[in-house]
């Protein structure tokens, strides 16, 4: 087992209910907020019935750790060692931990240039401290004062093996992606929280010449049709509702015939079960019978386009939760807060989403992926005038008049998938 000695840091920086678990805004910056001092089709990863996982071929291998010792990594902070125990793909991962919280990361740099102009990174990672936390990378290109920020929100349950999209949150000055210099991958916490993550298998995945954009409306309350609607058709837009087969004709949800009329305008009606307490909180039995009980009612009412697609119940899913949405869906939707690759997700049941009830921050990462070709998925609650509407219609057109302005095309989640 190979370990890299810590070195000083200085200076760091769902659907709504009961759970509080989900961040208030999309924590998106317009430059880093880290400064280290160191030493020198659907191709999406599925678990075989071994507990091994398969292959991810898609793109180009950056790093597998398989010679972490001769492959020139620095370590940001904390303790790097390799782990032949918990593996994503190959004979061993990295390991890096923090008892004392902070940071705990590696860093490379690459003197010949690492091209991402045509690429986006995509990463494995088991994230077991902090409970709930994100996964950083600072893409430097060429110096840190031209440079790309990358942060990752991983809920609390999902302490398995994940492949994310480190899609772009932060930019400072004009990086330039043909030569990037050095890369850096870390996990931040406050002082005094742990750290625990383990990662493999870095590759960079190709991208579109264009950005996308998707908006998603979450449990189908009436201002998603009598305001969202309404401002979309305007515009020549669809989008996705996420649908509470339970509320569906309900005083201050949508109804059947609504359902339809969106339907037939090429929105997508999607899976979202609503239960008390997030899914992984259920057993594996549990979990499956919510599931199909959602996506069969989507189906057996006409809208079996849209129930190929979920939401996750307060944006809150484990490694069992994924396996199981995959058996009943082709994508699957939680918060994340950054941007995804535009061509095809990396993993189509862990998509990112950001919150659109946060305009400042929607715009940030509308401006980033527009510039770098990136996929961001926005998400709304109720919106309407008032302290009990999540967002103003002011807000929701102010982040629709700005897309409007963006040189990227708006997709619904079926559109993702067909093309």
């Amino acid at each position: 087992m190979a370990t890299l000695g810590a070195v000083g840091v200085t200076g760091l920086a769902g659907c709504s209910g009961g759970t509080g678990s989900t961040p208030t805004d999309n924590g998106t910056t317009s430059n880093t907020t880290t400064q280290s001092e160191t030493s020198s089709g659907n191709e999406t990863t599925s678990e075989s019935s071994n507990g091994e996982n398969q292959a991810f071929t898609r793109g180009e291998l950056v790093e597998d750790f398989e010679q972490f010792e001769d492959s020139r990594w620095g370590n940001v902070g904390g303790t790097i060692e390799t782990d032949t125990n918990e593996v994503y793909s190959g004979s061993q991962s990295l390991h890096m931990t923090n008892q004392k919280g902070r940071v705990a990361g590696i860093f490379k740099s690459f003197p010949d240039g690492l091209d991402l102009s045509k690429h986006d990174l995509s990463l494995a990672v088991k994230l077991d401290k902090p409970v709930r936390g994100k996964i950083a990378a600072e893409i430097i290109a060429p110096a840190r004062s031209d440079m790309l920020t990358s942060k990752r929100f991983i809920p609390k349950e999902l302490n398995g093996w994940v492949r994310i999209d480190l899609g772009y949150t932060g930019r400072k000055g004009d990086p330039v992606l043909k030569g990037v210099q050095e890369l850096r991958l870390m996990v931040q916490s406050e002082e005094g929280t742990a750290i625990d993550v383990r990662i493999d298998d870095l590759r960079k995945i190709p991208k579109p010449d264009k950005g996308k954009v998707m908006l998603q409306f979450d449990d189908a309350v009436t201002s998603q049709y009598e305001v969202a609607f309404k401002e979309l058709q305007e515009r020549g837009w669809a989008g996705g509702v996420a649908i509470i087969p339970d509320a569906i004709n309900s005083q201050g949800n949508l109804t059947t015939g609504q359902m339809r009329e969106m339907r037939d305008a090429g929105w997508d009606m999607m899976s979202h079960p609503q239960v008390p307490k997030p899914l992984p909180a259920y057993s594996e039995k549990k979990q499956r019978e919510l599931i199909k009980k959602s996506y069969n009612y989507l189906d057996l009412k006409g809208f079996p386009k849209g129930a190929r697609h979920f939401v996750a119940p307060y944006n809150r899913v484990s490694k069992t939760t994924l396996d199981l949405i995959s058996e009943f869906h082709e994508s699957s939707y939680m918060f994340g807060g950054c941007p995804n690759n535009a061509q095809q997700p990396s993993n189509m049941h862990a998509i990112s989403r950001v919150m659109g009830k946060d305009p400042r921050g929607t715009r940030r990462v509308l401006n980033i992926a527009e510039e770098y070709n990136q996929l961001v998925v926005i998400q709304w609650h109720d919106i309407g005038e008032g302290k009990d509407y999540e967002t103003s219609p002011d807000d929701f057109k102010n982040v629709l008049n700005h897309i409007k302005k963006k040189d990227m095309d708006v997709i619904t989640p079926s559109d993702l998938i067909d093309g």
